[in-house]
């Protein structure tokens, strides 16, 4: 694994010898292979649950750099209700892992600390996307992570990301590849086969920097060489973005620009909301003036102007359909639930609706 500029490159210098794990030539993001996972709900348990992994070594020191590039076949990684593992950060000590990305109903999640679940969008096939990730593995207030999406950020959390080292609990080492839990045992879901593919990936130690762990094939992600970086409130919450939903089908429809005349007639829409993109772990009050006005606090993700199904699972509220008119939208993110703890960067946009 050489080093270079302060990051140990690991793309592409894997021997690959499991059934589950194979080298690809036909998906690739740069150079000529990819690795490719498989996992069949069928497959014999390995260390006590189902899954296809690569480990990587226990970390030195408790800021690490981490980036790849991901592509999710939609024909091999139907959407499941269940969710699973393709990244995460182990300790030890028994413990399920402090850090981790996992997907469900085709979205990307982060978990936190087993209880907090930040929404990072929808699970985009068919197509690369690269990730860069910084973290302050900590179990106190200096625990940092920032995350990129082909170049730009979608996150900035400080706080607790990690168990306090122990004992008990060392500093984390990094898997990917597919952890289908749900699977453990002789349990099934809707799905019985999940494949993805993982390219360009590098692990950077306390030296390196963004510029490091940039993708090699950079033609491909716009503004990669100028990442967006949000200025965090105090509290680092910061409010990135607005969606607008389809609550008919549970599923994203644009970004909303402010100033933005959104026809929803063209876009064949009647049952729509809002949801708020954050880095956030408590919650959003939103505040909507217009032809409609409404004050509402969602403490549980996905943060939406209309709620949800009160479980997070993306059904969103009746919003069936909207007055047309001129609106103007804010969202303060907060700390604690309910309103509470510090405030973080509000974002607030004007737009009209249509039809």
């Amino acid at each position: 694994m050489p080093m270079q500029n302060g990051s140990m490159i690991l793309t592409q210098s894997f021997r690959l010898r499991l059934p589950s794990i194979t080298a690809s030539t036909v998906q690739r993001f740069s150079g000529t292979k990819s690795i490719r996972f498989e996992l069949r709900d069928s497959d014999k348990q390995v260390e006590s649950g189902t899954r296809a992994e690569l480990i990587f070594p226990k970390a030195t020191h408790n800021t690490r750099w981490y980036s790849f590039a991901l592509y999710v076949p939609s024909f091999e990684y139907e959407v499941d209700p269940t969710d699973e593992v393709i990244s995460q950060w182990h300790q030890g000590g028994g413990a399920t892992p402090a850090l981790c990305l996992r997907t469900k109903s085709d979205r990307l999640f982060l978990r936190i600390l087993s209880d907090t679940w930040i929404d990072l969008g929808v699970l985009d096939k068919d197509k690369w996307h690269t990730y860069i990730m910084r973290v302050n593995h900590a179990a106190g207030s200096d625990g940092l992570i920032e995350m990129w999406r082909d170049g730009h950020k979608i996150m900035y959390r400080k706080g607790p990301n990690a168990y306090p080292i122990n004992r008990n609990y060392h500093l984390p080492y990094w898997k990917i590849g597919i952890y289908k839990s749900y699977w453990n045992g002789s349990r099934t879901s809707s799905t019985s086969k999940r494949v993805l593919y993982f390219d360009d990936i590098k692990l950077g130690n306390e030296g390196a920097a963004y510029e490091d762990m940039v993708s090699t094939d950079r033609s491909t992600i716009p503004g990669i060489s100028n990442p967006t970086t949000p200025s965090p409130g105090a509290s680092g919450n910061v409010v990135t973005d607005f969606i607008l939903v389809n609550a008919a089908t549970e599923k994203d429809v644009l970004r909303i620009q402010s100033g933005q005349v959104i026809s929803l007639g063209a876009l064949g829409l009647k049952k729509v909301n809002i949801r708020a993109n954050t880095s956030t772990t408590g919650s959003i009050k939103f505040q909507l003036a217009g032809r409609q006005s409404k004050a509402f606090i969602d403490s549980r993700a996905p943060y939406s102007l209309h709620g949800d199904d009160g479980s997070g699972n993306f059904y969103y509220g009746n919003w069936n359909p909207p007055a047309a008119g001129a609106y103007t939208l804010k969202a303060i993110p907060y700390q604690g639930d309910h309103g509470q703890g510090e405030a973080g960067t509000a974002k607030t946009i004007a737009y009209t609706i249509t039809y």
